[in-house]
């Protein structure tokens, strides 16, 4: 799989690493993607978002939020802890979270 993706972001398209994305956050009509490098807001939908990104590093928690599963700091059965934030479990994906994080 590529290591990493491009995102359109200020009318140019920024290379983003996998592995330095801690978690995006949709916001309407934007998408922001949370990395180690700083904040990146895009104009793309969650959706087109997750099926750029692999299942196996990443998952979508709420309507709202996908995660990386390597950056998980600690979790329970509502929060996911990632980076000193704490990223809500939506009720549609409780169970298919807490099945993956075990």
């Amino acid at each position: 799989f590529l290591a990493y993706n491009s995102f359109r972001a200020d009318r140019k398209m920024v290379k983003i690493m996998l592995q330095d994305i801690f978690y995006v956050e949709s916001m309407k009509d934007y998408v922001k993607v949370f990395t180690t490098q700083g904040t990146i807001i895009t104009k793309q939908s969650i959706s087109s978002v997750e099926a750029m990104l692999p299942e196996r590093n990443f998952m979508r928690t709420h309507r709202s939020y996908i995660i990386s599963l390597d950056k998980i700091k600690s979790f329970t059965a509502e929060l996911i802890e990632i980076n000193k934030t704490e990223i809500p479990i939506g009720k549609l994906y409780r169970n298919h979270v807490l099945k993956v994080l075990g």
